[in-house]
């Protein structure tokens, strides 16, 4: 769980900082669990989110996420100056996700899919290159940031990343109001 910057055994008490290490490094999981319990279960957040739409809610929380991750981050990062290829990495990994968010908007991005919502399939660029340019670019992100923050909140994040493609790469359960998703309906 350590910086690289920290030795293996630094001699002396356990500090409250290296106490919270690990539950820092766990935080990063927090979106992962909350968009697959929203990937499988969507129906039980539609019904949560009453009267609210449940894309913008969805998107409400991820914020208040993705703030506790950035907080995780700043506590445990050096301030060093990275390397130069972390500002490329940097750059085109937020360029992905804002191209994304242009491109698909707010539903697009917070499942609007699975809660029903009419969302137009898009095929330019980036997605003529790639097929999840967010969560590539999340993984551009975090590889810029490897530097300076602590090993396995990278490891958490660079198998998350991961993970959610897969989940989301398929719809295993039926969408919000029981309506089963094209690859559930066909007939086999």
């Amino acid at each position: 769980f350590l910086h690289p910057s920290i030795p293996p055994s630094t001699p002396g008490p356990m500090t409250m900082s290296d106490a919270l290490l690990p539950a820092a490094a766990l935080a990063q999981a927090l979106p992962f669990v909350f968009y697959t319990f929203l990937w499988t279960y969507p129906g039980k957040w539609v019904d949560a989110c009453r009267p609210r739409d449940p894309s913008k809610a969805m998107g409400d929380v991820a914020h208040i996420i993705k703030a506790i991750q950035f907080l995780c981050l700043v506590a445990y990062a050096t301030w060093d100056f990275p390397p130069w290829y972390s500002f490329v990495l940097l750059g085109a990994g937020q360029f992905l996700n804002a191209k994304v968010y242009q491109l698909i908007g707010t539903d697009g991005v917070y499942y609007g899919v699975r809660f029903n919502k009419d969302i137009k399939w898009v095929t330019g660029f980036p997605y003529s290159m790639m097929r999840d340019p967010q969560y590539i670019g999340c993984m551009l992100t975090t590889l810029a940031i490897s530097s300076n923050v602590p090993r396995a909140h990278c490891a958490v994040l660079l198998i998350g990343y991961p993970y959610m493609m897969w989940l989301e790469s398929c719809e295993r359960t039926p969408r919000a109001g029981g309506k089963l998703p094209p690859n559930l309906s066909k007939k086999k």
